[in-house]
């Protein structure tokens, strides 16, 4: 029966990859064979961990930013941009409560699923050296994590504190970096390794259980039930080991690869291995006999750097497998080979319109050639002809209008942009202004001032010719003056 998983694989050339494994009939044969779902490369940076619980995945990569996954819509949830350093290690809680991460930056952080809001922030969780390793309890409220300063802590998840810490720097056999933090499916165990040994750690007593060494270093570990547990060496093999045996009885090993083992996840009975060279090899386990039956391979073309397994039977979508009878195209080549088809853009259908601000467009007529329109002017702000072209449309200087108080008041003021709209109000007040402000002609004692013939009023003022930036009013003649102009030429000073 095909397994109901999809293999999630995380690379060094910042591809997160998804295969499937489905069944297909070669020469009148049916076989299991590998089949790619996706290729995402929203990483700008090596992807370091993943961590994968119910329809969530999570990659955390150099790039320093945590990427989560919807598996039931296929789509991309979440950017966690929490930490400062390189993400090395992520960790979901099983009742997918919390996600768990740890950073170079030495910060520890707990972050709710869903609504994706910091729950906790520790700054310094192993006296400020980078975070190697996370690993939460099936229970959801014990987590163990493992730093730089060779400590291991035991954090109650509920209260959100480090209960226990182990020193490991008395444990010579571990060396100086321990890895592979695994707890068993039952959480009574976890796992530690060294150079070439692996340790079985029993919670109850605080003490090793169960001491395998093996011909090559361990470089990642799987549980299978609760009592057996498989580790990928070095040099290409797998190395199954299990509680039952005697405390320093050798593991029994199964080859694999030619190259070392990078990764491997346990699923339902189902190993998924996959090497350094980047060749995937999915297995089934026979608990009683420990043995390991092939079942299917596919070689990425990548560097894998870790894994993870998606349970299909728990996630109701129909978009979880692809549709029968439907072709799909699978790249058999190294996925940057097929990156250019992934970032193709469908056309929007939209119009761009590109305006030259240079040209200008060629005048209608000679009179709107010589004469240019009050919103085609040029505000010139070291000029003072600028202010009166502003304010004033007149042709000559021979009838002048009264300016607005804008025009008066606020000459010195207008600069940087012109104005053709003013108040009526404002222009009512600002003429009696410029009345007061014009010097009054003098009057002038004649005999017709004495109610006969009213005389116009000659300008005569030298000061008043001098001002041009006072417009003059003109008085208004009476209906009478037209037979008083041979009286106005007689009388002379």
């Amino acid at each position: 029966m095909c397994p109901d998983i999809e293999i999630i694989v995380g690379t060094y050339e910042e591809y997160l990859l998804g295969y499937q494994i489905v069944e297909e009939e070669v020469k009148d044969e049916s076989k299991m064979l590998l089949k790619q779902t996706f290729a995402d490369k929203s990483h700008t940076g090596a992807i370091k961990c993943i961590s994968v619980q119910g329809p969530w995945v999570a990659s955390g990569g150099s790039d320093e930013r945590i990427f989560v996954y919807d598996m039931r819509q296929r789509k991309l949830s979440q950017v966690l941009l929490t930490h400062s350093g390189t993400i090395n290690t992520l960790s979901f809680a099983p009742d997918m409560s919390h996600l768990l991460s740890g950073s170079s930056d030495g910060q520890l952080k707990a972050t709710r699923v869903g609504s994706w809001a910091l729950a906790g922030d520790w700054q310094k969780a192993h006296a400020g050296t980078p975070i190697t390793h996370i690993s939460c309890h099936p229970s959801s409220k014990l987590c163990l994590s493992l730093g730089g300063d060779r400590i291991l802590n035991t954090w109650n998840l509920v209260k959100g504190r480090v209960v226990y810490r182990t020193n490991l720097n008395s444990k010579t056999t571990l060396g100086g970096a321990p890895d592979c933090l695994s707890w068993s499916t039952d959480g009574e165990h976890f796992t530690l390794t060294g150079h070439q040994v692996l340790e079985i750690w029993d919670i109850k007593t605080a003490n090793v259980a169960r001491r395998a060494n093996t011909p090559s270093r361990p470089m990642c570990v799987a549980w299978v039930g609760e009592t057996e547990c498989l580790s990928g060496l070095e040099n290409g093999s797998i190395a199954w080991i299990s509680l039952t045996d005697d405390k320093e009885a050798e593991p029994k090993l199964l080859p694999a690869y030619a190259a070392r083992v990078k990764a491997v996840a346990c699923l339902n009975n189902t190993l998924v291995t996959v090497s350094s060279a980047g060749e995937i090899k999915v297995w089934r386990c026979q608990l009683e006999k420990r043995e390991l039956t092939f079942i299917a391979s596919v070689c990425i073309g990548c560097r894998p750097t870790s894994l993870g397994l998606v349970d299909l039977s728990l996630i109701e979508s129909s978009a979880t497998r692809p549709k029968q009878g439907v072709p799909t195209v699978i790249p058999t080549s190294k996925p940057s080979d097929v990156e250019p088809a992934l970032e193709i853009d469908t056309p929007k259908g939209f119009v761009t319109i590109e305006f030259d601000d240079d040209a200008k467009p060629p005048p209608t007529s000679k009179k709107a050639a010589k004469k240019p329109k009050k919103a085609q002017m040029d505000f010139d702000e070291n000029s003072s002809d600028g202010e009166s072209q502003a304010f004033s449309d007149s042709d000559s200087d021979s009838n002048p209008e009264p300016t607005s108080k804008k025009g008066t008041k606020e000459s010195a003021k207008a600069k940087g942009f012109v104005s053709a709209e003013y108040d009526e109000d404002a222009n009512a007040d600002s003429s009696d202004e410029a009345i007061e402000a014009t010097p009054k002609p003098k009057a002038r004692k004649s005999k017709e001032a004495k109610g006969k013939v009213p005389k116009p009023a000659v300008e005569q003022d030298s000061d008043q010719s001098s001002s041009d930036s006072v417009p003059k009013r003109k008085r208004k003649q009476p209906p009478s003056h037209a037979p008083a102009k041979l009286k106005v030429k007689k009388q002379t000073r």
